[in-house]
């Protein structure tokens, strides 16, 4: 049910009002419903764009302006991916399976190896990137791996 017909029926009811076509009342009733009407649009955009599931546009670009990693896949659905998959990385994921998960928050494939002699950790990108590409993602993956450990990303 629409604004003017929710306050028409309880203006209605009290039987002090006509609002029936062409009486002031109806006009005035109509433009207070018009603005009740984009209003609870613009707060039904907000209460979307406030969580990363049912966001589209501005809760995404927002959050991806902290978040200040490069994505390949622009598509909403690839934003949102990489911002929740993002969010669940923590200082505990420093195992294959938590690399895994950082390197999919990158919306990237390949793999991980660990190398002891010299000590560091390899990720062999399967992915088509160009330089530029795998430059910026290899400097982005480096402020998620341990400190001590040297970190290269190869494209196989």
């Amino acid at each position: 049910m629409s604004e003017f017909q929710i306050m028409r029926n309880i203006l209605s009811a009290t039987g002090i009002y006509d609002i029936s076509r062409g009486e002031p009342e109806y006009a005035e009733i109509m433009a207070y419903a018009e603005g009740l009407d984009m209003l609870f649009d613009e707060v039904e955009e907000m209460f979307r764009e406030c969580f990363v599931a049912t966001a589209e546009s501005y809760g995404l670009t927002y959050r991806e302006g902290w978040i200040k990693k490069y994505n390949l896949d622009r598509s909403v659905d690839g934003r949102r991916n990489l911002i929740i998959k993002t969010l669940s990385v923590c200082q505990t994921d420093y195992t294959y399976s938590g690399m895994k998960k950082i390197s999919d928050s990158f919306n990237i494939n390949g793999n991980f190896h660990a190398h002891t002699s010299p000590l560091k950790v390899t990720f062999e990108c399967t992915d088509d990137l160009t330089n530029s590409q795998k430059n910026i993602i290899e400097n982005q993956m480096k402020r998620f791996m341990p400190c001590w450990l040297p970190f290269e990303f190869i494209l196989v």
